[in-house]
């Protein structure tokens, strides 16, 4: 219990977990007429479950969450008729001075895989950036594999350019992927 207090009451914890809450709140006015759920407190003082969600007008969701074994900060993105898509990593951001750089994992999941590749170059990740987000890992008790390749998605951006790219990726992945019916 004691470890967990400890990385709850982390700087690198709290500003992860306000990204997130960042990303779902920019999300939800970005696509207006998407549905933003209550941040449930239990879930992030627990760092177990799902710590918000968005539902968007053609039934998909997007949860920020926790993901495998308990770790934290993942965004899971659910097509409308509630199965799995994509997983968004966190953890995978690197924030340096207000500039941020996000390679997106390479999932395992050959749709998934394709959906990334048809938007993004798969490219070699810069070893200080695999050794950053291995510290980062470590740091928020979040497993320490980061794989040689990823998505490229934003590098050395600021806020407002990485959440438009975010943003934009996912809806080509919710809306092209699974578009709304007529």
């Amino acid at each position: 219990m004691a470890e967990n207090e400890t990385r709850l009451n982390s700087n690198l914890f709290k500003q992860y977990q306000k990204f997130g809450f960042d990303i779902m709140e920019y999300l939800a006015d970005f696509i207006e007429i998407a549905k933003l759920g209550e941040i449930n407190e239990e879930a992030v003082n627990s760092v177990d479950g799902p710590y918000q969600y968005l539902t968007l007008p053609n039934g998909s969701t997007i949860l920020y969450t926790s993901w495998y074994l308990g770790q934290p900060f993942y965004f899971i993105l659910y097509n409308s008729r509630g199965e799995y898509i994509l997983e968004l990593d966190l953890a995978r951001l690197v924030c340096i001075e207000d500039r941020f750089t996000w390679y997106l994992a390479k999932p395992r999941n050959s749709e998934s895989k394709n959906i990334l590749a048809a938007q993004l170059d798969l490219v070699l990740t810069p070893s200080d950036y695999r050794a950053w987000v291995n510290h980062q890992k470590m740091m928020l008790k979040q497993g320490e594999k980061i794989n040689k390749e990823g998505f490229l998605l934003a590098e050395d951006s600021n806020w407002k350019e990485l959440v438009e790219k975010l943003t934009a990726l996912i809806l080509v992945v919710l809306f092209r992927v699974y578009p709304k019916k007529a």
